[in-house]
């Protein structure tokens, strides 16, 4: 742990979070069946998953997290990476039977992910992240400019059309989320997340140690190339179900669906 992180132990902070509680397995102490973790993008908030959940709810125990300084955990300021690394280890020490779950993390909430098992694989039994592949090129040049990112961010949110919003988000419109996104928006918060994506690295990406971790890329928004040097597989959230078969595959150990191609 570098100089500049501070121990993530050192304050516990409530975190915001949706829990979806199957009926079935109260008792299963199979780690394949253990909660899994959903962390999602920079100024979203957990509605983000709300077409992949009804497709493993039945199964497992979905914990739906709002990271730092969104929606229901806006009181948590500002954000940074320690502040989530904190609260998420918080939460899965005090709300997890065994102390140990699945992450799912997107964007922001991947690269989250991604530090987690890095500074707490104790706490992680395997990650499953996609958008958040360590940056190149002039994805980089874009990023590492959190403020011009942020304006064009916060410009879009206000003055976009519901057809131009949806289509640049790449999905069908979730009920609620653009409002949430909306009062999410703020340009130090906004500057805070793309500094920390920025922040991520192949190097530290290799300092993972004892958790197993497939890094995804949507074949229609993200950068494979990027990902090729990070990850396994290749998906995209814009099909849920598809999504959640591959969470599933992944969380159990089992074969990923035909969908997905390893990147060699």
């Amino acid at each position: 742990m570098s100089s500049q992180e501070s121990n993530p132990t050192e304050v516990n902070l409530e975190i915001s979070y949706t829990r979806l509680s199957p009926s079935l397995r109260p008792n299963d102490n199979d780690p394949s069946h253990a909660p899994i973790v959903f962390l999602h993008g920079i100024s979203t908030c957990n509605k983000e998953f709300s077409r992949v959940t009804p497709f493993l709810a039945k199964d497992y125990d979905l914990i739906l997290v709002d990271l730092p300084g969104h929606s229901g955990s806006k009181n948590i300021l500002p954000f940074t990476m320690d502040n989530a690394i904190s609260a998420l280890s918080h939460l899965i020490s005090t709300k997890i039977a065994g102390g140990r779950a699945h992450i799912v993390g997107m964007s922001l909430g991947g690269c989250v992910g991604l530090e987690f098992a890095r500074r707490r694989p104790e706490l992680v039994l395997s990650l499953f992240c996609t958008g958040c592949a360590p940056l190149s090129g002039y994805r980089k040049w874009f990023i590492s400019r959190p403020r011009l990112m942020g304006g064009i961010e916060i410009a879009a949110g206000k003055l976009a059309t519901e057809a131009l919003f949806w289509s640049f988000i790449g999905v069908e419109p979730l009920p609620g989320l653009r409002e949430e996104m909306r009062r999410n928006h703020s340009m130090e918060m906004l500057a805070a997340g793309y500094g920390a994506c920025t922040a991520l690295t192949r190097a530290r990406v290799a300092e993972i140690r004892g958790v197993r971790v497939a890094i995804v890329a949507g074949g229609k928004r993200d950068n494979v190339e990027e990902t090729r040097e990070a990850g396994k597989v290749l998906a995209n959230t814009k099909l849920p179900e598809l999504f959640a078969q591959g969470v599933r595959a992944w969380v159990e150990g089992g074969k990923m669906p035909k969908e997905f191609e390893e990147l060699k």
